[in-house]
């Protein structure tokens, strides 16, 4: 620990992710805390010393992402035999934009189920779950920062919070939100904590981009894809170097995500044992299978297996009342036998989810660059597997598994902080433009005789502008899905406005929408292509008189408002400004998203 003065002089930063994948029942995701402190930013320490039932696992850099509903407990503090709630971030999505293997499924299903037994939890009570879950969460790293820096008060904090790639922008702000009720970011004696969002497979190239940095096997125009494979959903994503010094890249193609993570391979498992085994699981109880499960998959053969063991059978242990009376009468009731080659069977629909993920990526980089990408990185809980990495590797042979890339997107996080700060150090790699996965526009008025296509009266509407030129509504796309967005330029949308009266400057509105679809539409139509992302309220900070003003064709006076420009920023999130006139001040804009 440094001395008192340079705690004092210095900033700390402090990265707190809920790196989620999602389960149900006996299937487990996890979440964990980096940190580092701008005095040292070469060190990045995970949070350990979990609060834990069994003190076996305070050690582990992640913990369970679950909460006992009744209880209260969390994490490891949860008993074995206990029915916890997980996979509920996930339900902050809306039905409509989750996949449809994510909205079929059985866990997220579960999950929305134990909520909906809870009144507490009625609205958006799942915002408040998240939140119980989060502030345990940063309890226990500050006091854990606390044991190796001391008093941390004055100490201002900088955090991360990380959230799938493929999540729209309003289950991001929910989830900051989350962050929000937390406490995360309230005010300290030093100021309040700022908090920002970033993207877990982005997380987890910087983190193993970093780790690499001494002895770099990438060049300039080489590509690599990032895995990043949880316990429910699998995030991929592409990335061109762009430069080694400093190390920066830019997304290569647009990302994508799949609901393929270690979730399947514990249903595999749990469906074998009480289907096809032949033991009589039927007399076990749910808590009894949840120890079951824990001790003899989760923590064992589940982590360890490779698919090259040179034993033809794995022994597990079984609980007694599952053997038949013949085999109690013989004492033959202490282990089963498992086929290694029925064990691979339980990766296969994970393996297949996540191969058809990255072959689909490989071929959009090689139209776009002419070949494949120098290395594919595996990261996240299921990223560490023996198995996944010598199946991949076998097809691909250039698949690397980066030192602890079970804690990748929360290390990567604390660099995407560290990035942003005075004490940030040139080896730090940095992500300088990514690939926009929606559409984002606005429904503006276009001359009725410039409009493309044509005007067609059946389904366009049109009306008077006060200027007196019919015009018609059409879409705007200022940015379109798969265009390169520049995260050290905004992208810029001018417009003008109409106002009738000086009360009409203040809290003017502006509708945001996007659309997922590929060639995004130029009507706003009603098939659920365009949707309403969020409103934007803002001041015109402009003298009323210095306005240009005209009549209409009722005599009615209006004001022109020009050189209005909406700013948009991508940092895990948009961030929207606003610059009036000539002014190179960006001015704060009130955003209200939807959902």
């Amino acid at each position: 620990m440094g001395t008192a003065k340079v705690l004092h002089n210095r900033p700390g930063q402090l990265h707190l992710p809920p790196k989620s994948s999602h389960d149900q029942g006996e299937i487990f995701s996890y979440s964990g805390v980096s940190w580092t402190f701008s005095g040292n930013p070469d060190v990045i320490r995970d949070v350990r010393g979990w609060p834990s039932i069994d003190p076996s696992l305070r050690d582990e850099v992640q913990i369970p992402t679950q909460v006992d509903l009744g209880t209260g407990d969390w994490g490891y503090k949860i008993p074995r035999n206990h029915d916890p709630i997980r996979w509920f971030k996930l339900l902050l999505l809306n039905d409509q934009d989750a996949k449809e293997d994510v909205r079929n499924s059985q866990y997220l299903g579960r999950a929305r189920q134990q909520l909906e037994r809870l009144p507490e939890y009625a609205g958006d009570g799942v915002v408040d779950l998240i939140a119980k879950f989060l502030k345990n969460m940063w309890d226990h790293a500050l006091q854990d920062i606390e044991r190796e820096m001391g008093n941390i008060d004055t100490l201002p904090l900088k955090v991360a919070v990380t959230v799938p790639a493929i999540w729209p922008v309003y289950a991001r702000e929910k989830l900051k939100e989350a962050a929000r009720r937390a406490g995360i970011n309230a005010r300290r004696r030093i100021g309040e904590t700022k908090l920002i969002l970033v993207e877990e497979p982005e997380a987890a190239a910087l983190s193993t981009l970093y780790e690499q940095r001494d002895h770099p096997n990438i060049n300039v125009g080489e590509t690599f894809i990032v895995c990043d494979c949880g316990g429910g959903t699998v995030d991929i994503i592409s990335y061109e170097v762009t430069s080694t010094d400093p190390f920066q890249v830019k997304e290569a193609v647009k990302g994508d995500g799949k609901l393929c993570g270690a979730f399947l391979v514990d249903s595999a498992f749990e469906d074998w044992m009480k289907i096809k085994s032949g033991l009589k699981f039927g007399k076990v109880e749910a808590n009894e299978f949840r120890l079951f499960m824990n001790d003899e998959w989760e923590h064992t053969m589940k982590r360890t297996f490779s698919g090259r063991e040179t034993q033809e059978t794995f022994v597990i242990r079984p609980p007694a009342r599952v053997f038949s009376m013949i085999k109690k009468f013989k004492g033959t009731t202490d282990r089963f036998p498992i086929h290694k080659d029925t064990v691979e069977v339980f990766f296969h629909k994970t393996f297949t989810g996540i191969r058809t993920l990255i072959s689909e990526q490989i071929s959009m980089i090689r139209e776009k660059y002419g070949g494949g990408p120098k290395n594919i990185l595996l990261v996240g809980g299921l990223g560490g597997s023996p198995y996944l990495y010598n199946q991949l590797n076998g097809l691909h042979r250039n698949v690397l598994q980066p030192v602890r890339a079970w804690s990748a997107v929360a290390r990567g996080a604390v660099i995407a902080v560290l990035k942003g700060t005075s004490d940030a150090i040139p080896t730090l790699p940095s992500v300088v433009s990514r690939v926009a996965r929606f559409s984002y526009g606005v429904e503006l008025g276009c001359p009725v005789d410039a409009v493309n296509p044509p005007l067609d009266r059946s389904i366009d509407r049109c009306y008077t502008n006060p200027d007196g030129r019919e015009m018609v509504h059409r879409m705007f796309w200022y940015l379109k899905q798969n265009e390169p967005v520049d995260n050290r330029e905004p992208v810029e949308y001018e417009f003008y406005k109409y106002i009738r009266t000086p009360d009409n400057l203040r809290n003017v509105e502006l509708y945001i929408m996007t659309s997922d679809a590929e060639t995004p539409p130029v009507r706003r139509d009603h098939t659920g292509s365009v949707q309403h992302l969020c409103t934007i309220n803002y001041d015109i900070h402009v003298p009323w008189t210095e306005l240009p003003q005209m009549r209409d064709a009722m005599g009615n006076v209006h004001r022109r408002m020009n050189n209005l420009r909406l700013m948009m920023k991508f940092e895990g999130e948009p961030k929207w400004s606003l610059r009036v006139g000539n002014d190179t001040i960006e001015r704060e804009v009130n955003v209200q998203y939807r959902g």
